[in-house]
């Protein structure tokens, strides 16, 4: 039997190290939109619910994380065509459904119609409708799903949450049409007071996605991250953790 040389042997044995640590050290950026307490600044006290569930399903899949926080539509535009990206607290709509790689779910957000303080609440698509106009996160899927239910774009105001806090304190939108869990902390330190949070209109699953150009077998070491996460507990424990 042949002996393979020492040198070879070590040789080999570096690569296959250098080859391991390449894999295990490869940084997925995590992005998602500054959306408290989901998705927290770097500077913030926590990394935010969904921060915390995405960087735990990176790190169990065997890569490292890197969060960034940015606007839903920049965002977006680079996790499309990066092999190396990731959208959390992401919906599933016709228009996203052929753009992204779409990994698993991790949760879902109840949407409502949040009226400002003081106000009656508003519990169904009519009573909103008749209020005036209604004010969306920009960028948010529920611009689509409004459309579907017959609401008119004129009647959409879109902008980020901080600015449609402000504008539904004043009246210049006559309800807010979204997550009350990132909604609600918003308003409330801006004004000191609670709005009004009238009946969940309806439910969506949040996902996990990266483009189409994401390496498909890492796609699937985050989904089976994912599903174990789910299994052991520790996504129902992050969600606690935050709940109010």
């Amino acid at each position: 039997m042949s002996v393979l040389p020492l040198s070879v042997l070590t040789g080999s044995l570096l690569y296959a190290l250098c080859a391991h640590a390449q894999e295990a050290a490869r940084t997925i950026d995590l992005e998602c939109d500054h959306l408290p307490p989901a998705c927290n600044q770097a500077d913030e006290q926590t990394p935010g619910m969904m921060i915390e569930i995405g960087s735990e399903a990176i790190r169990r899949a065997g890569f490292t994380p890197n969060v960034k926080i940015r606007p839903w539509k920049r965002a977006m535009q680079e996790v499309m065509v990066s092999t190396s990206a990731l959208m959390i607290y992401f919906a599933r709509t016709p228009e996203r459904e052929p753009l992204f790689r779409w990994i698993a779910v991790t949760n879902t957000t109840d949407f409502s119609f949040i009226s400002r303080d003081g106000s009656p609440p508003f519990d169904s698509l009519q009573q909103a409708s008749a209020a005036g106009l209604i004010g969306i996160r920009a960028g948010s899927s529920v611009r689509s799903w409004l459309l579907q239910q017959g609401i008119k774009s004129e009647q959409l105001v879109e902008s980020p949450l901080e600015d449609m806090a402000k504008m539904l304190r004043v009246g210049r939108v006559g309800s807010f049409f979204g997550a009350a869990t990132t909604f609600i902390p918003i308003y409330m330190q801006q004004t000191g007071m609670r709005p009004v949070n009238g009946a969940r209109i309806y439910s969506s699953q949040n996902w996990i996605a990266a483009g189409l150009a994401f390496p498909p077998a890492d796609a699937a070491k985050i989904a089976d991250a994912i599903n174990h996460m789910k299994q052991d507990g520790f996504i129902n424990q992050v969600i606690s953790k935050y709940s109010p």
